[in-house]
């Protein structure tokens, strides 16, 4: 069954911060050490796939670990040079915590080390400012405004000291300035959490024989945000490793806990040039954008809440599919020597065969999570390329950030369909939680450079709206909504919610309303729309210049002629003859029983309700594009408070006002969105022309109340609320034409 899709724009969302004081367990300086320095369980500690299959390894023999996490990697800063080229082995392999090193110094200046690689974390600018780092983290709150975090605490001090920035971007030589990880402290109403942010920018250059050019083969950022506790122990050592701590340094373990929930955080980040492309990770709702710092940085600026992420894994025979995937992956040569079982790492959830890896394994997993855990993660790889034209492939810099809470997901760039003037992007995940009976809900989103996304699409303009198309492969089930694009800071983004994984995997594609394929990627033209062709509520104009329509409302019929005649407010414009109405199918379910019903305007009987509707391909749907650049915005009405200027944007923090009724009783209520009405009292629906209406092409406040009109044979009606607004039983949303003009409120 799928489910229908809750979207909205992106926008700052943020709630009330609900956090504990950071806890600290220690032992006496004058007490001697435990026996073990492994922390005692702590059912507080979120742990990693790999340790909670450790604790239920089987009692038969020859299974394997089979699960897709994130593998945890050395967040310190280093660099190594090697004597041998891309593809080969062999050769003398130096390692150094700084540039300084002699060694280094030395094998640098000897053309027969080939191979330079530097791992550079991630600390806070202020420490250390031309460098990859932290600039800032924030809690966003519910108003909008934000708590900025303090760093607090530098962590491997020793094992990783950093170095100053000696690179250069036109060459790429040269290294980003290095630290080590910090703790960031966040106090909210009296309440202090403490967060571990492990962020690592990583690149591999080939310098050929005789070249002074670096040539970058790999590169990459990885960075997570973690709420943490501290476990004291005088044993412990800077930069060692121990189960269930996601850092050690001296004296102390950071072991990572849950967030509270409703949390938004606003990460500013510095990093090196080197770091292009598209970037993956656990970000719910995210909002980005980047800045120029100097030559050779720029910054990254992004908002989102955690999102929680679906780890998939089971201990599985090692036999069939199974001792293939170990093959094909490599990983068996992880596994300790003569194991009962084969402990082995795991596959990241962005690889670049995750996707096939977890198809080729998803029957054995039962259809279950291992676990579901919060996360606030970004990633990019070096397998994360675009796949665009080459036109647009030149726009340098971070292209945009895809995110998805399933298993696993394609890494880089939405793959490009020239055909179907679609971004699909290929995603996985069990249906059920851990319980075996709560389902995984869906969620995906992207925000990307609007420069780049007109290039891809040829569009000079961008309209207010995209579709947001779930295919399931296998049996081609398939699911559309409209879905707001929303634009910040010469960034566009949106997100998708509340579909179910399947067995087999779905593609989520983003079309854009409007695009045509006679654009072209890179034309950078706003597509037009197809002449003497109709969508509902407008009609393009004959050869003649003129074009007469019938609308309607109810019994009552009206006749417009124009050059773009369009229906007044309330009527709907009539099926000219011999146009066939298009045919819907629906799926109505009452318990396990479910019934199809097929009709122009279909209705679940009573009792039932509709799960899912999709265009009959008997008497397919006609759709138009939509020619936004005609578009009649939403014309003010005097007097009505909050309405925007025409040419201004929508401000998200603004006040937002709406009426409230009670009977015959009605009040009024202003404040930040979400406004609620009193309890006992329901929202009056908004009419075209009311306050709070988005013009169209300009950015919608994604929190606002959304309008949506319900029909049941002749009646209509319409049903405001906050997404997602349902009709009430026995009626039927009337689909949205994004763009369609509409009439101002009648004086």
């Amino acid at each position: 069954m799928i489910r229908g899709i809750r979207v909205s724009l992106l926008t700052i969302i943020s709630v009330a911060l609900i956090s504990t004081s950071l806890p600290t367990y220690s032992y006496a300086a004058d007490a001697p050490a435990p026996m073990s320095m492994t922390p005692p369980e702590d059912p507080n500690v979120i742990k990693d796939a790999r340790s909670i299959l450790r604790g239920i390894e089987p009692t038969t023999s020859n299974n394997a670990m089979v699960y897709f996490d994130q593998n945890q990697v050395n967040f310190k800063s280093f660099i190594s040079l090697e004597q041998h080229g891309a593809g080969q082995t062999g050769g003398e392999k130096i390692i150094c915590l700084t540039p300084q090193d002699p060694k280094c110094v030395s094998a640098l200046a000897d053309s027969s080390y080939q191979q330079i690689k530097y791992d550079v974390a991630m600390g806070s600018c202020d420490a250390r400012q031309i460098a990859a780092c932290i600039k800032t983290l924030s809690l966003v709150k519910e108003d909008g405004t934000k708590i900025k975090a303090q760093a607090v605490q530098r962590i491997y001090s020793k094992t990783s000291p950093g170095w100053d920035s000696t690179f250069n971007a036109k060459t790429n030589t040269g290294y980003p300035g290095a630290d080590g990880p910090w703790l960031w402290r966040i106090t909210d109403g009296g309440k202090s959490t403490d967060y571990l942010i492990l962020g690592l920018v990583s690149a591999l250059f080939n310098r050929s024989v005789g070249t002074s050019t670096w040539d970058a083969s790999e590169k990459s950022l990885r960075l997570s945000i973690y709420p943490v506790k501290k476990f004291e122990n005088p044993a412990y050592v800077d930069g060692g490793s121990e189960t269930a701590c996601l850092a050690v340094d001296t004296g102390v373990c950071y072991q990572r806990i849950a967030f509270a929930p409703n949390l938004r955080f606003a990460l500013d980040i510095r990093i090196p040039k080197v770091i292009t492309g598209w970037l993956n990770g656990r970000l719910d709702k995210p909002s980005a954008y980047t800045e120029n710092y100097d030559e050779n940085y720029s910054e990254l600026i992004v908002e989102a809440d955690p999102l929680e992420e679906i780890m998939t894994g089971k201990w599985l025979p090692n036999s069939g599919a199974v001792a293939q995937y170990l093959n094909d992956s490599r990983k068996g040569q992880t596994a300790a020597p003569g194991s009962k079982n084969l402990d082995i790492a795991g596959t990241d959830p962005d690889d670049q065969n995750s996707v096939k890896y977890y198809t080729s394994l998803s029957s054995q997993f039962s259809n279950t999570a291992l676990t579901n855990t919060l996360a606030w993660r970004l990633n990019t790889t070096s397998s994360g390329a675009q796949t665009f034209a080459s036109t647009c492939a030149k726009i340098e810099g971070v292209q945009g950030i895809v995110t998805s809470n399933a298993s696993v997901y394609e890494p880089g760039s939405p793959q490009w369909d020239s055909n179907e003037g679609a971004m699909g992007y290929k995603i996985a995940a069990p249906t059920f939680k851990s319980d075996g009976k709560t389902e995984n809900v869906g969620r995906y989103a992207f925000t990307m450079r609007a420069d780049l996304i007109k290039c891809v699409y040829g569009m000079s303009k961008l309209p207010a709206y995209a579709k947001v198309e779930i295919t399931y492969d296998g049996n081609g089930e398939k699911k559309t909504a409209s879905v707001v694009l929303g634009q910040f800071k010469d960034w566009v983004n949106l997100h998708a919610d509340n579909f179910v994984y399947e067995n087999t995997p779905p593609t989520v594609k983003v079309k854009l309303e409007g695009w045509t394929k006679s654009a072209g990627a890179g034309t950078s033209t706003l597509p037009a729309s197809p002449p003497n062709q109709s969508s509902p509520g407008k009609v393009a104009a004959p050869s003649t210049g003129q074009a007469t329509i019938t609308c309607i409302k109810g019994t009552t019929k009206k006749t417009v002629t124009g050059t773009k005649p369009v229906c007044p407010t309330g009527y709907k414009i009539q099926a000219a003859p011999g146009q066939v109405a298009p045919q819907v199918t629906i799926t109505c379910t009452k318990g396990t029983t479910k019934k199809t019903v097929t009709g122009a305007k279909p209705v679940c009987p009573t009792g039932y309700k509709m799960s899912v509707a999709k265009p009959s391909a008997q008497a397919p749907a006609i759709q138009q594009p939509v020619d936004q650049a005609n578009a009649q915005p939403n014309q003010p009405q005097p007097g009505q408070p909050n309405q925007p200027q025409p040419g201004q944007p929508n401000d998200p923090n603004g006040d937002i006002t709406i009426t409230c009724t009670k009977g015959s009783e009605s009040k009024q209520v202003t404040g930040k969105s979400p406004v609620q009405c009193p309890n006992g009292y329901q929202m009056k629906p908004m009419q075209p022309g009311q306050p709070n209406q988005p013009q169209p092409g300009q950015p919608i406040d994604p929190n606002a109340d959304i309008t949506i009109t319900c029909i049941k044979g002749s009646d209509s009606k319409q049903v405001t609320g906050k997404s997602p607004v349902q009709c009430p039983t026995g009626y039927q949303m009337q689909p949205m034409q994004p763009g369609q003009p509409q009439q101002p409120a009648k004086p």
